[in-house]
Order: C-alpha cells, then sequence, then structure tokens
C-alpha cells in the first residue's frame, strides 16, 4: 500500500459510523496541516458528519495571529469550517509553559466539541517516543509509559483520536511536499529550553541514525504498557469494589491485608478514579503513617488541591476547602446559596428575614428532633459519625435565638424545638460531596 493510501485509510477508521462532529485540531504545522488535508478530501465519502478546524492561540508568539490567519485562509480554501480560540497560559503553573501550554490547549478543544465527537490529533510515532522518554525521565511506571493511546474515549464521551500515530515525521512531511502544502513553522520548536524541542533536536536524531526502528519499537512498547495497566487495573477494581463505602472512601482494613505494593497500586487507581493528580512515589512513602494511625487520629498527606485523611476505619480523598469560620447570614431571599460550599436552603415567603445562618458551636447543647436527650453538638457530631473537615464546615440555623437545625455536607438535622410548620418549609440542596 502507498503511502497516500495508507494515511487515507488510517483517518477513515475514525471517520465510520454514525454521523457525528469531527473536530481537526489544526495547528498550522506540517502534522495537522496533513490531517486536515485528508479529511477534507474524505468528506465527500463521510458527508453526514459536521467538520471542524479549531484552532487554539496560545498568543506565545508574535506571529500567532498571522498564524491565525494563515489557518483561517487554508480552511476557506478547503471548505471546512473553521473557529480559533485564543487562550492564556500559565507559565508559573506546575510543569512549566510547555505543560500549561497543552493542558489549556486540550481544554479548548473538548469545550468546542459535542458528546461523542471525534477529537483528530496530528501525533506521529516520533511524538510518541518524545512522550516516552519524558516519561522516563520522571520515573514513571506502567501507566506513564504507556504514553498516548491511538484511541481514547474521555469522561464526556469524547473520542481523543491520533490516527498518524504509526507514521514516521519524514513520511508526514513527504507526503505533504508531494501535495505542495504550505505550512507553519514555528519558531520556538527550535529552543532547546524546552524539554521536548531538546529531545527533538539534540536526543533523539542520533538515537535514530544508529537505531532507525526505535520510534517503532517505542511505539510497540507502549502499546504492552497499556496493555499491562489494563489488565492491573481490572484487578485494581475488583479490589475496590471490596473495600469502598458510599462514600468512595476505602476500608483501610480491608486495604492493610494486601501488599504495600497493592495498597499503592489500589490507592493509584482510586485517586485515578476521582481525577485527582498521581502523588508522587514521596508522597505515597507516607501512606503507611496514615494507615497506621489511631482510629481517633486526625493525620493529612497533601496532594495537590485534594488531601488524604483518615477518619475512623476508612481513607478520603477530599478537596482542600477552607471554611468560614465567622458566619452570620440573615437569610433575605426564598432561595440562598449557603457558606461553605454546603448547597442551598430553599424557605418559605413567609420566613424571610426571620432566619439566621451562623458558624458552629461545638459547645452548644442540641436536642435533635425525636431524641430524648441534649448533648453537646461535637458529642452529636461523634455519635453521627461526622468527619471532622465536615464538622468544620457545618453550619447552624437559627429562630427567634433558637438552634432549629445543624446543616452538614449531605444533612439537615432538626432541633426538637423547630415548630412542624417551619419543618415543612424548610428544603435543604445540598451539593454533591467532594470527594
Amino acid at each position: 500500500m502507498n503511502l497516500q493510501n495508507h494515511t487515507t485509510e488510517l483517518v477513515s477508521q475514525f471517520l465510520e459510523g454514525s454521523p457525528k462532529q469531527i473536530v481537526i485540531a489544526y495547528s498550522g504545522g506540517v502534522d495537522s496541516h496533513l490531517l486536515l488535508v485528508t479529511v477534507a478530501e474524505l468528506v465527500s465519502i463521510y458527508p453526514a458528519h459536521h467538520y471542524l478546524a479549531v484552532h487554539v492561540n496560545h498568543g506565545l508568539s508574535p506571529n500567532a495571529d498571522q498564524w491565525q490567519k494563515h489557518c483561517q485562509q487554508v480552511c476557506d480554501e478547503l471548505n471546512i469550517q473553521f473557529k480559533a480560540q485564543q487562550v492564556k497560559v500559565d507559565a508559573s503553573a506546575n510543569g512549566g509553559l510547555e505543560a500549561a501550554a497543552r493542558k489549556v490547549r486540550y481544554q479548548a478543544l473538548e469545550a468546542m466539541t459535542e458528546h461523542h465527537g471525534v477529537i483528530l490529533l496530528g501525533q506521529h510515532v516520533q511524538d510518541q517516543l518524545e512522550t516516552i522518554l519524558l516519561q522516563l525521565k520522571r520515573g514513571a511506571g506502567p501507566k506513564g509509559l504507556s504514553a498516548m493511546a491511538q484511541s481514547t474515549v474521555n469522561e464526556n464521551s469524547i473520542t481523543l483520536a491520533r490516527p498518524f500515530l504509526e507514521l514516521e515525521k519524514q513520511d508526514i512531511v513527504q507526503l505533504a511536499q508531494q501535495k505542495g502544502l504550505q505550512w507553519i513553522e514555528d519558531e520556538s520548536n527550535q529552543d532547546t529550553r524546552f524539554d521536548r524541542n531538546f529531545l527533538r533536536s539534540q536526543i533523539i536524531p542520533p538515537l535514530l541514525g544508529r537505531w532507525p526502528n526505535l520510534a517503532s519499537a517505542a511505539n510497540r512498547s507502549a502499546q504492552l504498557c497499556a496493555e499491562q495497566q489494563q489488565l492491573l487495573d481490572e484487578v485494581n477494581a475488583k479490589h475496590l469494589q471490596a473495600m469502598v463505602n458510599q462514600r468512595f472512601a476505602i476500608h483501610i482494613g480491608k486495604l492493610q491485608r494486601l501488599s504495600e505494593a497493592w495498597q499503592n497500586q489500589i490507592v493509584r487507581f482510586w485517586l485515578a478514579e476521582q481525577k485527582v493528580e498521581m502523588p508522587s512515589q514521596t508522597v505515597l512513602g507516607e501512606l503507611p503513617k496514615l494507615l497506621g494511625a489511631k482510629p481517633d487520629g486526625n493525620p493529612i498527606i497533601d496532594i495537590g488541591l485534594y488531601q488524604l485523611r483518615r477518619f475512623r476505619e476508612h481513607l478520603y480523598c477530599i478537596k482542600k476547602r477552607k471554611p468560614e469560620l465567622d458566619v452570620k447570614l440573615t437569610l433575605t431571599a426564598s432561595n440562598t446559596r449557603l457558606p461553605n460550599d454546603l448547597g442551598h436552603l430553599h424557605i418559605d415567603e413567609k420566613y424571610i428575614d426571620q432566619l439566621l445562618i451562623g458558624s458552629r458551636a461545638n459547645n452548644l447543647k442540641f436536642k435533635p428532633l425525636g431524641s430524648p436527650h441534649s448533648k453537646l453538638l461535637k458529642q452529636w457530631f461523634k455519635q453521627w459519625d461526622v468527619p471532622v473537615w465536615e464538622r468544620e464546615r457545618s453550619l447552624m440555623l437559627f429562630w427567634q435565638d433558637k438552634v432549629i437545625a445543624v446543616l452538614c455536607e449531605q444533612h439537615i438535622i432538626f432541633a426538637s424545638e423547630i415548630p412542624c410548620e417551619l419543618r415543612t418549609m424548610l428544603h435543604f440542596r445540598p451539593n454533591p460531596p467532594q470527594l
């Protein structure tokens, strides 16, 4: 099969099936330009799809606006709908400028793609080799060394497809030249301060000079790592299903019955299921201390925007949130968004301006509806098994200077003093728990 036919076949496989949106990630470089032209050549064969070329303008080059105009012109000539999305890149973010630009680029592409749509990306086998080498630099395991998959489906049912992942860069350039394409050359690609550019210009050429098939071999290794990770995740899922509660917290006793290596595997899988950034090996090294702490202890492991915390016999992953410690809010509307991200409280108009939301008071005595006893609020929290971080965010509802309810993350607990009519006119709609 010649190169033209092979390239067409690679792209065609992602255009089969029912009508859907096909988004081409079009930077203007040779890879994405050839991808765009190949799609345009197939539109008449697959006319039912909605085709859209998206150019993400990072604004990092003085030529960025000129590149955008070039991409617009090419799409007009090919009769492909074009949209440009300008983004801001935070160079101070973790991972540096490269990682930040990649993150916002993918976010922009996904934001412009419909559910069940397909995003076509132009990465090739040398890009795969760069990714694998970067993962080696980071000390990645099988999941990281799986690098880029030819096709993945994200949580929004959007397919991210890389039709050219088996192609060599030289094949892409050769075919683009045969077609007489004019593409953009990003001057930043020569800046070896960026890791990928350093690998691309200084490291990979001599490697390929000695081992011409290295990129293809590395791609096969990535596929094998992906297969192994898939098998491992199947086992992880079975283990995890048997040890989590309704809040997706892990039962520590069940976890500790496994070897330390399996504990680390399951915790990584558990975090990935919650879209939490993977902790370093150093952070995971703190896990035995947390698991071995006393049940009434309050150890914490920080993972970026999240925390691993223990409460009783369970391990939780929670998002860091600082509670307001001095809340005093009169309810002046029938629907009020509560402080501390607890949710919304709906009241009858009759009670507008009569109810007050305040911070918790652990030393205040409280008698729940239906209970014959009055206790300190902190004693009730213990009896109700409310985790420490949820106690910190809980609020109290006052009426005529009396506490008539306690609002926790997922519950409203009425006091025995609350009038029946008022209780029926209060509706608490909590936010989904963020674990």
